[in-house]
């Protein structure tokens, strides 16, 4: 069924909803999905939607506060979103122009979306399982209400393989759906559920306060390494705002390259802590755990924000595992680099002015 959507600039769109049943609860963003014309300062405008607040989906606004979208002369509209699902379905109607988050994307092209991958934030888990004080082994949870973004975000079925692997009926547990991040520590604060998966730096903190007990980073601990975090495009759109797309990219590569680079630590510290609302050494100890220091640098995210395509093939089997995918699918096909690779040769040569 098609609505006619009436834009502030007066200008009509029409968007159809392709995936029955998920209801659009994002926020309402400000002017039109599609991506704004040029004006006369040659400046652009993008809207980007983002997953729950944890350091590897915190990229745009990072690009923001540096000053790297400006840059670039674009202009981005971000929204933080809780459930894939929705911010999808954002994507779809035209909502927002990107999305960063989990590949939710992947059950939504075994429906006929038009959807492309076409850059990393995560390729590993970024979830750890903390559980409430006095769980002393994962048969404590055998039974017990467990708390989740969705039924069957990627963070729940990464969960729900860790827990399998360790000997629990995943089967038996109950599923309370408390939100992101932010919303699912408070649950576990207010002793309404028995653990959640919580993002890094955010497990750090739990782990410091109230006795909470960190079982581990899901892929560490027993689930298969899978991809956790994607930009995510509507192939249509992309193709008709490569502009847009190569600019936010370029921006893109910008944050990485200097979540790579000691010499900006603290000040990634500084404008991460402040947005995730998090203690400073939670996130110092998150940036160098990831980018800087041990032997799990760069797995998550490589310098070159590349997809790995056998990872992002275990996050499609562990849809299809907990009811999130019908059959098996290569998803191989929904990774377009291109886009990327442009903006890194674009920025070799033609980096922003200093």
């Amino acid at each position: 069924m098609s609505n006619l959507v009436v834009c502030a600039t007066g200008r009509l769109r029409r968007t159809t909803a392709v995936i029955t049943g998920l209801l659009i609860a994002t926020a309402t963003l400000v002017g039109c999905g599609s991506g704004g014309s040029a004006n006369s300062s040659g400046r652009l405008t993008m809207n980007v939607g983002v997953q729950s607040l944890v350091l590897q989906t915190y990229y745009p606004q990072l690009a923001k506060a540096l000053g790297y979208f400006d840059d670039e002369k674009l202009d981005v509209n971000i929204t933080v979103g809780e459930s894939t699902a929705n911010s999808v379905q954002g994507l779809l109607g035209g909502s927002i122009d990107a999305y960063l988050g989990g590949p939710e994307g992947l059950t939504a092209t075994e429906q006929g979306a038009d959807l492309k991958f076409v850059a990393a934030a995560a390729n590993r888990s970024i979830w750890n399982v903390v559980a409430s004080p006095g769980v002393t082994s994962f048969q404590n949870l055998a039974g017990k209400d467990i708390g989740v973004s969705a039924l069957q975000s990627i963070s729940t079925v990464t969960m729900r393989q860790a827990l399998k692997a360790n000997g629990v009926d995943v089967n038996r547990l109950n599923y309370i759906v408390t939100g992101g991040t932010a919303k699912r520590f408070a649950a576990l604060q207010a002793n309404r559920v028995a653990a959640v998966p919580l993002g890094l730096p955010i497990n750090y903190q739990a782990a410091d306060s109230g006795g909470f007990v960190d079982l581990g980073n899901t892929n560490d601990i027993g689930a298969p390494p899978l991809v956790a975090a994607v930009v995510t495009v509507k192939q249509s759109w992309a193709q008709s705002h490569k502009e847009e797309l190569r600019r936010f990219l370029r921006a893109y590569q910008r944050v990485i390259n200097a979540l790579y680079d000691p010499a900006m630590t603290q000040r990634l510290v500084d404008l991460t802590s402040k947005g995730l609302q998090v203690e400073p050494r939670y996130m110092e100890r998150a940036i160098k755990e990831l980018f800087l220091e041990g032997p799990s640098v760069g797995q998550s995210m490589p310098k070159d924000a590349h997809i790995d395509a056998a990872a992002l093939q275990t996050s499609a089997d562990a849809f299809l595992e907990f009811g999130g995918l019908k059959q098996k699918m290569d998803p191989s096909g929904l990774i377009d680099m291109s886009y990327l690779e442009d903006a890194q040769r674009s920025l070799a040569t033609n980096p922003p002015a200093q």
